[in-house]
């Protein structure tokens, strides 16, 4: 043995083998490095890894049996060992073996501790830790191709685990799924998200068996830090989620695992959590039809397993957001979707008190609440659902919007600014953010952040949606209709995206079209514009009725009878309805003073006073806040006016109108139009010149504008 190891370093295997192994591992590197930059196929750098595996022991014979002499090279066995070159190649073997390993090194220290040029250029926030990582959904590589929602809900679950690990950033799920079925480089991915590292693997389905394999990837060099496949019964799909998550905690951050304890999935049946996965996927969507199928999807779920906590936390969010409640997306009364997601959203916090999500579900749904005390307890469980799960992108926007609805502005946008950092293509915040924009008259940076959600989200209806409201804020109302048509076009059954599209109509006096409308709000507004008050009046009566508590419906009420100068209604709804100024606030998150005061005014009512200055301070904080664009202007014209400053009011509206300002409700406001002047006069003439001027560019014949109703 000892003769056969002289002879194998005489000949030079051992720094051949060792040549070749750094050689061909710095080959391995590059063919990652190649596929990802120049979008090859995924079975590249497979490829490259088998065919070096099957080159080494070749080589490894090659040099054994073959020696370079200067006359070429020639089988060992003839040459003379008294002539033999092999010392001398040897030691320039072994020169090329110290730059081979040289080389190796720097490219490990290239690889862990020096990000490449482009990506040093663009580091910060998150990424600048390099504790970030965004979860790419899982490929779908099931024999028939239909278990996209079983490789989503993997890639879903491993992210939902990995954001509850302090310290470590993790990309929001709708933006890591925006790239979906996408041929993005990676780089370009992990700098949208601002991400150190991506993860993406593939899940293979089969009967009751199940193959995972995970590969995690360095987003600046797309170096690969570690893979894995993993192979077991569905029974165990749990075990193998906590086996990778894990497992990329350790190669990301090592020291980690020693002050946090091991993360977990959720555990419950096996068809349950694949109904858990369905329901995801669907309420993705963020569409009526979306919810509907997800809430479908979890009562099945939780039919089989009753105390699933994520399945009960969800169900009641999703019935929420399918009610016809400010912020949802759909057309249940909120009163009944309420008294529905109480009882699933109680049972979840009641089986699971630290489960973020039955505290972020049971905050929306207290958020939702008709009376203000209830409201205020949302901020609370938000905050434990935070501190619980950092980066819960949902749960931080809902936090910043009821912020918001608390007038605490400064820390709503602070949350929203957070959420959308984490989650870049999060619907919801990229709303909330964009619609402040809009209120502090920032259409500039609004149609910046708007433009980059659109090319994160190309198919999604609500970077459409807020450039129809920009342009309807510009005046461009022509503009606004047609993109609405386009949402309306995307989303099919979203109440919204109706609702929407009928308001654009009322803004153009499209009334007969709006007519047609299946939301009976949408039927008693072209009514009171068209002047048919009576029907209007029984309409909304019928709604009413039908609704007595719900605070939308009592302000709909109000203004229907505000806006037909039916002022004694008005005061009469009022009394009856509410038994002093203070109950009228707690129902409402923005209480309708305006609507009100006119009619409270006129008929001398004790509470006048004080709602008038409890509008004023609401404008002030407004104004103090920067919301600057044109409808604050035009509220805050409506105030002077009862306030008694009739030039202050002129001038507030024409500086709306200068704005962008072109409403219809202009011409039939009773405050203003009890005591027209010449120059409320000369400004409606211009609003209606614009309007029909608007409507002729959809090739819409011009019409008269609504008159204004006198006192009943």
């Amino acid at each position: 043995m000892q003769k056969f190891i002289q002879e194998l370093q005489r000949r030079n295997v051992f720094r051949i083998a060792s040549i070749y192994a750094v050689g061909g591992w710095l080959l391995m590197q590059l063919a990652v490095v190649l596929e990802t930059t120049l979008l090859l196929p995924s079975w590249f750098d497979t490829l490259i890894t088998i065919l070096v595996l099957i080159g080494f022991p070749i080589v490894v014979f090659g040099a054994w049996a073959f020696e370079m002499t200067p006359d070429g090279l020639k089988p060992t066995a003839r040459v003379d060992p008294e002539s033999s070159v092999a010392d001398r190649t040897g030691k320039r073997l072994d020169m090329i073996l110290a730059a081979a390993a040289a080389l190796l090194v720097v490219v490990i220290i290239g690889d862990r501790v020096m990000p490449s040029g482009k990506a040093a250029a663009n580091q910060k926030s998150v990424a600048s830790e390099d504790f970030s990582i965004a979860v790419l959904p899982f490929a779908d590589m099931s024999p028939d191709g239909d278990q996209e929602y079983f490789a989503d809900g993997i890639s879903e679950e491993l992210l939902n685990v990995m954001a509850q690990v302090p310290g470590l950033a993790v990309a929001g799920r709708t933006s890591s799924f925006a790239f979906k079925g996408q041929n993005t480089d990676l780089r370009e991915i992990a700098q949208i998200l601002d991400v150190a590292h991506v993860l993406e693997g593939s899940v293979r389905k089969s009967g009751n068996k199940v193959r995972v394999t995970a590969q995690l990837i360095r987003a600046d060099n797309g170096f690969h830090m570690w893979s894995d496949t993993y192979d077991g019964d569905l029974t165990d799909i749990f075990a193998v989620q906590d086996e990778i998550a894990n497992a990329i905690l350790v190669e990301l951050k090592p020291q980690l695992m020693g002050t946090v304890t091991p993360i977990a999935a959720p555990r419950t049946d096996i068809t349950t959590y694949d109904l858990y996965l369905l329901a995801q996927q669907k309420a993705a969507l963020s569409t009526m039809t979306g919810y509907a199928d997800a809430a479908h999807a979890l009562d099945k779920a939780l039919a089989i397993d009753p105390d699933f906590v994520p399945a009960l936390a969800w169900r009641g969010y999703y019935e929420l957001m399918m009610s016809d409640a400010e912020g949802a997306a759909g057309d249940i009364p909120a009163e009944e979707a309420v008294t529905r997601a109480d009882q699933w959203t109680s049972r979840a916090l009641k089986l699971d008190p630290d489960s973020a999500d039955a505290l972020f579900a049971r905050a929306g749904l207290f958020s939702m609440a008709f009376d203000a005390e209830t409201r205020d307890k949302a901020g609370a469980l938000y905050e434990r659902a935070l501190a619980i799960k950092p980066n819960f992108a949902l749960a931080r926007n809902d936090y910043g919007y009821w912020l918001n609805d608390q007038k605490r502005f400064d820390e709503a946008i602070a949350q929203f600014e957070v959420a959308l950092a984490h989650d870049p293509a999060q619907s919801d915040v990229n709303t909330n953010l964009l619609s402040y924009y809009g209120r502090i008259g920032d259409l500039d940076k609004a149609r910046v952040l708007a433009d980059r959600w659109l090319a994160i989200s190309p198919e999604n209806p609500g970077p459409h949606v807020m450039k129809a409201v920009f342009q309807e804020l510009s005046g461009n109302l022509a503009e606004g209709l047609k993109i609405r048509r386009k949402v309306l076009a995307m989303a099919p059954h979203d109440p919204r995206a109706s609702r929407d599209l009928h308001f654009a109509e009322l803004g153009l006096g499209e009334f007969q079209s709006v007519l047609k409308a299946d939301e009976p709000y949408m039927r008693y507004r072209a009514m009171v514009l068209m002047g048919r008050k009576d029907e209007a009046r029984a309409l909304v009566r019928q709604e009413t009725d039908a609704r007595p508590d719900f605070p939308q419906q009592q302000s709909d009420y109000l203004d229907v009878h505000n806006s037909i100068h039916d002022w004694a209604e008005v005061v009469r709804y009022y009394d009856a309805t509410w038994d002093s100024l203070e109950s009228f606030q707690h129902t409402f998150i923005k209480p309708p003073y305006l609507t009100v005061l006119p009619a409270l005014i006129d008929a001398g009512h004790q509470d006048a006073p004080a709602m008038l200055a409890a509008a004023r301070r609401a404008i002030d904080a407004d104004r103090a806040s920067g919301f600057q664009n044109a409808s604050y202007d035009v509220n805050e014209a409506r105030l002077s006016l009862l306030e008694g400053d009739q030039g202050k009011a002129m001038d507030l509206l024409e500086l709306a109108y200068a704005k962008g300002m072109r409403d219809i409700y202009l011409f039939i406001d009773p405050g203003l139009n009890d005591t027209p002047t010449p120059r409320l006069q000369a400004l409606q003439a211009r609003v209606a010149a614009d309007i029909n001027a608007e409507r002729a560019k959809l090739g819409l014949p011009e019409i008269d504008m609504p008159k204004a109703y006198t006192a009943e």
